[in-house]
């Protein structure tokens, strides 16, 4: 007999059987009591309201029925071994409701014993954990989606071709990603931002310590300061060096809360070797290149010389076709004079060289000190030495033609030279006279004359077009042609 089928008979420690009962059947968890021989003799009231059972369905071993089958074996085993040997039973296994689903009760069993020690009866209590084991549960899949992320993102940073360090929000580096590793020579975590310098042996490009403070990753910690492209020398413990780039920034939740800093570097000890060995190269170019031009130059001034000490012997035609050639490789040794003295080697500014070129030949050759040069050149027009050398003597041809035959009859004059880009991006170079136009019926795409023939020719080698225009107001030359496309600078 239980103590609450006792009557008003109090029990031997003076429990008040009324009292227990009314405790007992208000407790939100399941409980019962079990005679010494682990027989069930009394439920509360939550009980049968959860399991939808009667005391009559329950009384002895009818709890069996709300027990699932599949761990009923499991349960009578460990209740059975509990009652054997007097000790406390604890254990969670699924529960019956009355709507026929089952939930997990975390299930304890204690024995009360008389003052002898003799077990008397069995407290049980079940408590409902369905919550806590669905709180587990997702914990337990949001835990592993986490490391998931995680390994995916570690995965990830060790691809990386750069190094990346992650720091607490305090400094402290927490993460190196195996480049970093491998950059560093080593692995250290924990380091504060104070030790930087020490632990990876960092030195500014002048070989110092680096200063701590100078450092990206402590501008980002302590300053909130992103930078980038930073450069500075690791030098690893095995006594190798290796000069670092890297950027440094902050990281922030959503919230707007510094959570942590973040270094990424790399290696770019041999961009530098390259960048330097490219540079020697190419100021060995420089000084190859101007000593070409210059000795071209010289060459071609020689050649002007022989020319001229043979035009002297000869007869006048012989002279005046000698002159000419003079002028038209004057014109190459100007050009090539010209890059030896500029920063390019493979091309100039058309329009300064062009308006250089005419006012000199004007001033060398007009018939009176009342002719004289005009120029109006865009500044932005470049062209290759291909296309410089042909167009300059076309130039040249054109404004000697100037001098020689349209003032004639006239007491000044003007030569007037243009250089610009047309609106199809074509380059358009015009020379102009005020005098006294061409001989009627002259047609100078048709002349036999050696000088226009040259320059049509040269005008075909750019694949580009001269065409004309003449009237008592003077005459103007217009060729057209296409710049050819900019190679990289050398």
């Amino acid at each position: 007999m239980s103590i609450l089928q006792a009557g008003e008979t109090k029990s031997d420690d003076g429990t008040d059987p009324i009292i227990f009962k009314e405790l007992a059947n208000n407790m939100p968890i399941l409980c019962w009591m079990a005679d010494a021989s682990g027989y069930i003799n009394w439920y509360n009231n939550r009980w049968h309201e959860y399991c939808g059972t009667t005391p009559v369905e329950m009384e002895g071993w009818g709890w069996q029925s709300v027990h699932d089958p599949a761990k009923l074996p499991d349960v009578m085993e460990a209740w059975t071994a509990s009652i054997a040997s007097g000790e406390a039973f604890s254990m969670t296994f699924p529960l019956r409701s009355a709507s026929g689903t089952y939930q997990p009760f975390l299930t304890r069993i204690t024995p009360h014993r008389d003052e002898n020690g003799q077990i008397i009866r069995w407290f049980g209590i079940n408590i409902d954990v369905s919550e806590q084991e669905e709180t587990a549960k997702r914990l337990k899949e949001q835990s592993y989606a986490l490391e998931r992320v995680l390994a995916e993102r570690q995965a990830i940073l060790d691809q990386l071709g750069e190094g990346v360090i992650i720091t607490g929000a305090g400094g402290e580096i927490v993460y190196m990603n195996e480049k970093a590793q491998i950059l560093h020579g080593q692995k250290q975590l924990g380091v504060s931002p104070d030790e930087y310098s020490s632990t990876f042996q960092l030195l500014t490009l002048d070989r110092e310590p680096f200063p701590v403070e100078q450092l990206p990753l402590t501008r980002a910690v302590r300053e909130n300061i992103t930078t980038a492209d930073s450069e500075w020398i690791i030098h690893r413990g095995d006594g190798s060096e290796i000069l670092a780039k890297g950027n440094a920034r902050p990281v922030y939740d959503e919230k707007g809360k510094k959570i942590a800093a973040v270094l990424t570097i790399r290696d770019v000890t041999q961009t530098r070797a390259n960048e330097r060995a490219l540079k020697e190269a190419l100021d060995a170019k420089d000084m190859l290149l101007y000593e070409v031009n210059h000795r071209v130059k010289n060459s071609l001034q020689l050649v002007n010389s022989l020319l001229s000490l043979q035009a002297g012997q000869g007869s006048d035609e012989l002279r005046h076709n000698l002159e000419d050639a003079r002028a038209r490789i004057g014109v190459v040794a100007r050009l090539h004079g010209q890059l030896y003295l500029s920063s390019m080697h493979d091309r100039i500014e058309a329009g300064a060289f062009l308006e250089s070129l005419v006012c000199d030949t004007v001033e060398a050759l007009k018939p009176n000190d009342s002719v004289t040069s005009h120029a109006e050149c865009d500044d932005d027009v470049m062209l290759l030495l291909d296309q410089a050398i042909p167009l300059a003597i076309v130039v040249n041809e054109l404004v000697t033609n100037a001098l020689k035959y349209a003032f004639d009859d006239q007491a000044e004059g003007t030569v007037s030279l243009a250089v610009r880009r047309s609106d199809d991006g074509k380059i358009e170079i015009e020379v102009k006279d005020d005098g006294g136009g061409l001989p009627d019926g002259f047609d100078p795409a048709v002349s036999s004359g050696l000088g226009m023939r040259v320059s049509y020719a040269l005008v075909q080698q750019l694949r580009g077009e001269l065409t004309f225009s003449a009237s008592d107001q003077g005459t103007v030359f217009t060729i057209m042609f296409e710049a050819a496309p900019m190679r990289e600078a050398v």
